[in-house]
């Protein structure tokens, strides 16, 4: 690793580098609060083991699950158009990890 010294300072003491290696850190917690959750901790355990505030943690769900929630409605509207270029029902299912049946519906309620 490349040490760059900024006169007597080192890279690693600037502000800079502290706000983003922090903000970095509390990302990659942020990021763990779904899979800790869903090993069935509640949001208290999970506040507690991080380091986190329950609020932090509650908001980091949310986030997730508004990703979740997203990318599915993304997927969803991207079906008609891919089986308009010849896709398969069971190819959009196994590339968006869908069941068979669920393409179809999406198919079905298609005007």
């Amino acid at each position: 690793m490349v040490d760059y010294n900024i006169g007597t300072m080192s890279f690693k003491d600037t502000k800079i580098y502290q706000e983003a290696f922090e903000e970095g850190r509390l990302e990659g917690l942020r990021q763990s609060v779904p899979r800790l959750l869903n090993l069935a901790l509640t949001i208290e355990q999970v506040a507690e083991g991080l380091g986190l505030t329950i609020n932090k943690v509650q908001n980091a769900k949310l986030y997730h699950d508004g990703i979740q929630i997203g990318e599915r409605r993304a997927k969803l509207k991207l079906i008609p158009t891919l089986l308009k270029f010849g896709v398969t029902v069971e190819q959009v299912a196994e590339a968006f990890d869908f069941s068979v049946e669920e393409v179809r519906q999406v198919t079905q309620s298609q005007p």
